[in-house]
């Protein structure tokens, strides 16, 4: 590999974000720093006269003589990661990343095959911890699954496609590069036309067209992160946002109708326009409400009938004596830096520890009927007692620990709905979920065990343990740590 000026590595004509991409700011000199993505000392130019505001350019990297990205550890679990682990993320992506060079050069190599170009709208749910706490679990279903039929019908109308499994209150549709955006800001303004029309519950979203890496179902890259973390924690309810990438795209605009924000996020900042005109596509037909959901067919079509004159009550007995049951929940997360996975490296090695921490969770767990959900850093399982609960933990924390996974758990106990197919269990839903993801996540720390006090009443444990009593998102949490 050639070196330049200053003992600096060329590589030329690799494609980079140039705009939008989290942890990266523009200089006057036309170069990129970079900020914690993997490139300490890095440096990009780009000839002046590209057009500056592009998001993608091909550009010239340089980095320093010698350097190369940082290795994750060597997982003892990745010869025991097969494709059924790996579900729809190829398993030989994940082994050739894990085995190879993983650097920069090998990350694009890999990725390259997986990437698109178009725009990608994610929807969020607002309000929904206070919907919880106040309506019945069924109702709270039902009323948010309502503007996901909306958003995917009118999406399909223009030509979208719903990207993954909306299991909870989000949902994200990829449009090609080359439907017009007009089109696409027309059809989410009349989507939240009708939302606002003709239900409860409002929805914020953000547009942004970009280049994504599609693997298993989802979305990935620095655009995938930027459209995601603006439409869950930065578009509010009835809001659409559009970066600015997205106002370039647009062929209709007056000044008047977008609005700049500012939004505070980690050690920099997010900007997107807000949508300020009302702008509609009345004619679009609702002929695909049905989205991609976690669900079996009978509870969903049950579920879709609350919307229905009828005896809803009737309805909520069936389905809660068919799916309801009484258990203990445990919600482990991968710990994780916020900005991981924000650069290809980073991308890929998330990709492939998740899948081995997956790995590890069934080999201490053998078979499938206490895992109702694992993947993407997180799992979710059940017990019938929480010493069964904490018991797993235990000895699961030790295994992570010598892949040098460190996770972060917390512990629930209450009514679920959990559904069940020939494989085992294949979704949950229920207020437990929520608080044990909340220990897990806002409260829990590597090597401990959050509890609350409802599971610790049954628990009898006598380990080391201390209280603890906090807030998160509005909800009072209390219970204990185990050590």
């Amino acid at each position: 590999m050639p070196f330049g000026p200053g003992g600096f590595r060329h590589v030329s004509a690799v494609p980079f974000l140039l705009s939008g991409y989290p942890g990266c700011t523009r200089s006057e000199s036309f170069s990129l720093e970079f900020r914690g993505s993997g490139f300490p000392d890095a440096a990009v130019t780009y000839p002046k006269h590209e057009e500056k505001r592009s998001c993608i350019r091909y550009a010239t990297l340089l980095l320093p003589r010698g350097f190369r990205m940082p290795l994750p550890k060597v997982i003892p679990a990745l010869a025991d990661l097969t494709q059924d682990i790996a579900g729809a993320i190829p398993v030989h992506l994940l082994h050739d990343w894990a085995t190879g060079e993983r650097d920069l050069f090998a990350a694009y190599s890999v990725l390259s095959s997986f990437e698109i170009q178009g725009t990608v709208v994610s929807s969020d749910t607002s309000g929904l911890s206070r919907m919880t706490r106040e309506r019945d679990l069924l109702d709270v279903l039902s009323l948010i699954s309502q503007p996901k039929e909306i958003l995917h019908a009118l999406g399909r109308e223009i030509g979208g496609r719903a990207i993954g499994t909306w299991v909870a209150d989000n949902t994200e549709m990829f449009y090609p590069a080359g439907l017009d955006a007009d089109t696409v800001v027309d059809a989410m303004g009349e989507v939240q036309f009708r939302i606002q029309e003709r239900l409860q519950i409002r929805i914020g979203m953000c547009i942004h067209p970009g280049r994504f890496y599609e693997i298993g179902g989802g979305l990935y890259g620095g655009d995938a992160y930027q459209v995601e973390y603006l439409a869950e924690q930065c578009a509010g309810p009835g809001e659409i946002l559009l970066t600015e990438s997205a106002v370039r795209s647009l062929k209709t605009v007056k000044s008047d109708d977008l609005y700049l924000k500012t939004f505070p996020h980690e050690d920099s900042q997010e900007q997107a326009y807000l949508l300020r005109s009302n702008r509609r596509a009345s004619g679009l037909q609702e002929r695909e409400p049905l989205y991609p959901h976690p669900f079996p067919p009978d509870f969903f079509e049950i579920l879709h009938r609350f919307q229905e004159p009828g005896d809803v009550e009737a309805l909520k007995r069936k389905i809660y004596e068919q799916w309801l049951r009484e258990c203990v929940v445990v919600f482990l997360a991968r710990e994780r830096e916020p900005q991981e996975a924000r650069s290809l490296t980073g991308l890929l090695d998330d990709l492939v520890i998740n899948a081995l921490m997956d790995t590890v969770i069934r080999e201490t767990m053998p078979g499938t009927d206490h895992i109702a959900s694992s993947g993407g850093g997180i799992a979710i399982l059940t017990f019938d007692h929480p010493t069964d609960a904490v018991d797993f933990v235990r000895a699961v924390h030790i295994k992570l620990a010598e892949n040098g996974l460190p996770v972060q758990v917390g512990i629930d106990a209450g009514p679920v709905l959990l559904f069940q197919n020939s494989r085992g269990p294949s979704g949950i839903a229920g207020d437990p979920i929520n608080i044990a993801s909340k220990l897990a996540e806002d409260v829990g720390r590597p090597g401990c065990i959050c509890v609350t006090e409802k599971a610790f009443q049954r628990l009898g444990d006598s380990s080391e343990h201390e209280r603890f009593e906090v807030t998160v998102s509005g909800v009072a949490l209390k219970g204990f740590i185990l050590t």
